[in-house]
């Protein structure tokens, strides 16, 4: 049966509308997550300007509250919350925070979420628990990129709206395909009036909105799994007397992921073009990321190869950029690798090589020739 609600006026003003009957069992939340700390040792570039510690011990920790329920006409509602708990800051803070809708015509995503490029992107396999990528890789902060006037990399998967509050809607899959889009409003990860105590809606972000088309195929041709997607980010500049940053970015990103009896064989490539009076700006370039994997029973290894190509900007004019007309480069390669011990127990390693070139020339604001690698152990509960 279906119950008419009257809407507040506060909400819309004298609307009726019809609402499933409430489902049989009401929504209970259940606890999920994961907890890995690792040690790791780096030896940098004798030229890098930065500080560094050849050793040390660092972590990642989240904790999931979820929880859905079917309603009587078969619609899925549900809801997450993400908790980053410590690890790596110094301070606990709500990572992700959405509700959803699943049925017949699609799901559809509100909250504090990314955007559907990222949600169908394929990345390279890694057999570690460090992400793939560069800049987005937990591999920075153990080779960072860069010092100084540095380099500034690209990451083949790029998240220029990371978890801003949006919508995001998929279509059902049809004969293996899917299509998505999602609309962020701002960049602010609390909305536009983050700062403000009243109700107006005022700009508090670098870009004043942003959309997202992606489209993905998931199947298997003749015993070979097949993941692929192609997405596309559209992100309007903000030009007014607080940000001077009209510039538009567009933003295109491609993926597969091939898999075949233990096998797999996957990558991405980015290409971002972000003007000078962007909020992007450093990022224009292209990144792309290949590599190998193969799993066994309790075993896992993996071998990768990235690369970025950024055009270099001269930073000590802020308001205004220069562009340099040479770039920053950087090559990165890695091999991870796993065994679990038991259910929700992995022990990992994983190893990497970093060659960072800033357009400078300086080796100072570089990271050449970069050695390091990490030992760690998760729970996933």
């Amino acid at each position: 049966m279906k119950r008419i609600v009257l809407c507040s006026t506060a909400l819309a003003s004298g609307c009726l509308v019809a609402v499933a009957a409430q489902a049989a069992d009401p929504i209970q939340l259940t606890l999920g997550g994961y907890m890995e700390y690792w040690m790791a040792g780096a030896s940098q570039s004798s030229s890098f300007g930065n500080r560094v510690n050849n050793f040390d011990i660092q972590g990642d920790s989240q904790i999931y509250f979820t929880g859905k329920t079917t309603l009587d006409n078969g619609v899925e509602v549900g809801a997450r919350v993400q908790i980053s708990s410590g690890s790596d800051y110094n301070d606990p803070y709500v990572q992700r925070s959405y509700m959803w809708m699943s049925g017949d015509y699609g799901k559809a995503i509100a909250g504090k979420y990314r955007d559907v490029v990222w949600l169908t992107h394929n990345y390279a396999p890694e057999a570690s628990h460090l992400d793939s990528g560069l800049g987005g890789s937990d591999f920075y902060q153990i080779l960072p990129v860069s010092s100084g006037k540095g380099v500034r990399a690209l990451d083949p998967n790029q998240k220029p709206t990371n978890y801003a509050n949006k919508i995001l809607y998929l279509t059902p899959r049809a004969y293996g395909f899917q299509f998505g889009t999602s609309f962020t409003p701002s960049n602010n990860t609390s909305g536009d009036n983050a700062s403000e105590t009243s109700e107006t809606i005022i700009q508090d972000a670098e870009f004043d909105q942003a959309w997202a088309w992606a489209l993905s195929y998931s199947g298997n041709l003749a015993g070979v799994g097949l993941n692929a997607a192609v997405g596309y980010d559209f992100i309007n500049g903000r030009q007014d007397n607080t940000i001077k940053k009209g510039g538009d970015v567009h933003n295109f990103q491609t993926s597969i992921l091939l898999s075949y009896q233990g096998f797999s064989l996957g990558g991405s490539f980015n290409r971002m073009a972000a003007p000078t009076d962007s909020f992007y700006y450093d990022k224009n370039g292209r990144a792309w990321e290949i590599g190998v994997g193969y799993a066994e029973g309790p075993y896992a290894v993996s071998l990768a190869y990235v690369n970025s190509s950024t055009r270099g900007v001269d930073m000590s004019n802020t308001t205004l950029p220069n562009l340099t007309g040479t770039h920053d480069m950087a090559d990165f390669y890695r091999m991870g690798a796993r065994y679990t011990l038991g259910p929700g127990v992995d022990l990992w390693g994983a190893l990497a090589y970093l060659d960072a070139q800033s357009h400078t020339g300086n080796k100072a604001d570089g990271n050449e020739g970069a050695i390091g690698g990490a030992i760690g152990l998760r729970l996933d509960f």
